[in-house]
C-alpha cells in the first residue's frame, strides 16, 4: 500500500468503527428474547401445591414414585394378613406370642422348679409352657399313662370329647405343632392325657362307664352298618338277578282225556293239567 492511501484508509477504518458502536444497542434490543409474562400471585400459590402432587405422581414408564418407610422393629406381625405398628398394652402380648394356640403358662419357668415325681430338676420346658405341668424328661417318659401326647382324632374317637370340648382351652390346654408328615396339612392339636382322662371321668362318671358307653356306640355302628350292607344287597340283587323274583313263563300243552257223548252228536273232552273243558261235534 502506497503512502498516499494510507491517510484515507484510516480515515474509512474510523468511520465504520463509528458506525459499528452506534448500531450495537439497537441490534441487542433486536435479538433479545421477549420478555416473559409476570404472575399474579394466586398463580404462584398454586405452583408450589402442583409440584407437591407431581411428586406423588407415577413416570410415563409406570413406576410409582410414592415412598413409605416402616420401622420394622415396632411392627408385630398379627397373621391377620397385615401389620399393626401402634396398638394397646392387651394386644401387644397376643401379638408377641403365638395366637393359634393357648398360653398356658405366661410366667418363665422358675429356677429352684422341682419334678413333682422325683424331685429333679431337670424339668421339661415344652410341658410347663404349654401344659403348666412340672416333670423331668425321665419321668414323662416312664410315666406315659400320665404324660405322653394324645392328638385331637384319638381324644375324639377313644374318649368321646366333641369338637367343642376340644376348643375349650381352660379345660383342655393343647400345644399346636406343625405335621411331620407333609407341610400342607393342618397342624397337629396335642393334648395331655392326664387332663384328657380328668375331663373323661368327670363328663362319663368314671372310666368303666366309659368303656360301656364305647361298647354301646360300637354295637350301634356296626348294626347300621351291616343294615345299610342289606340294603344294598338287596338292591343290587333286584337289577342284576332278575330271575330270583320273577318266574319264566313256559308253554302249556293240554293233556285232555277221553271224549264224552252229550247228544245230538256233540261231545266234550277235559284237561287234566288244567281242567279245561272244550265241546266239539262229530258227524
Amino acid at each position: 500500500m502506497t503512502e498516499e492511501r494510507t491517510p484515507t484508509t484510516n480515515h474509512n477504518r474510523a468511520i465504520a468503527l463509528a458506525r459499528i458502536a452506534n448500531s450495537a444497542p439497537a441490534l441487542a434490543t433486536v435479538n433479545a428474547p421477549p420478555p416473559l409474562p409476570t404472575q399474579s400471585s394466586s398463580q404462584q400459590q398454586q405452583q408450589p401445591q402442583k409440584q407437591q402432587q407431581s411428586q406423588g405422581t407415577k413416570r410415563k414408564g409406570g413406576l410409582n414414585l410414592d415412598y413409605c418407610e416402616f420401622n420394622l422393629e415396632t411392627m408385630h406381625d398379627t397373621r391377620g394378613g397385615f401389620l399393626l405398628s401402634d396398638q394397646p398394652d392387651d394386644l401387644s402380648q397376643l401379638a408377641n406370642s403365638d395366637l393359634r394356640q393357648p398360653l398356658r403358662s405366661s410366667d418363665p419357668l422358675p429356677n429352684d422348679a422341682m419334678c413333682v415325681e422325683c424331685e429333679s430338676v431337670d424339668v421339661c420346658a415344652d410341658l410347663f409352657k404349654h401344659y403348666g405341668v412340672v416333670v423331668c424328661r425321665k419321668c414323662r417318659d416312664e410315666f406315659k399313662d400320665k404324660y405322653s401326647l394324645l392328638t385331637k382324632t384319638e381324644c375324639r374317637e377313644d374318649y368321646l370329647l366333641t369338637e367343642s370340648e376340644l376348643r375349650d382351652t381352660e379345660k383342655l390346654p393343647y400345644w399346636v405343632k406343625k405335621n411331620p408328615h407333609k407341610d400342607s396339612y393342618a397342624n397337629m392339636l396335642l393334648y395331655l392325657r392326664m387332663h384328657v382322662e380328668a375331663f373323661a371321668i368327670a363328663k362319663w362318671g368314671s372310666l368303666e362307664k366309659l368303656d360301656q358307653e364305647f361298647a354301646k356306640r360300637e354295637e350301634e355302628k356296626s348294626v347300621r352298618k351291616k343294615k345299610k350292607f342289606e340294603n344294598k344287597l338287596v338292591e343290587l340283587r333286584k337289577k342284576t338277578l332278575t330271575s330270583t323274583w320273577r318266574r319264566p313263563e313256559k308253554d302249556h300243552v293240554h293233556e285232555f282225556g277221553e271224549k264224552v257223548d252229550k247228544g245230538d252228536c256233540v261231545f266234550e273232552q277235559t284237561c287234566q293239567t288244567c281242567g279245561i273243558v272244550t265241546s266239539f261235534e262229530e258227524m
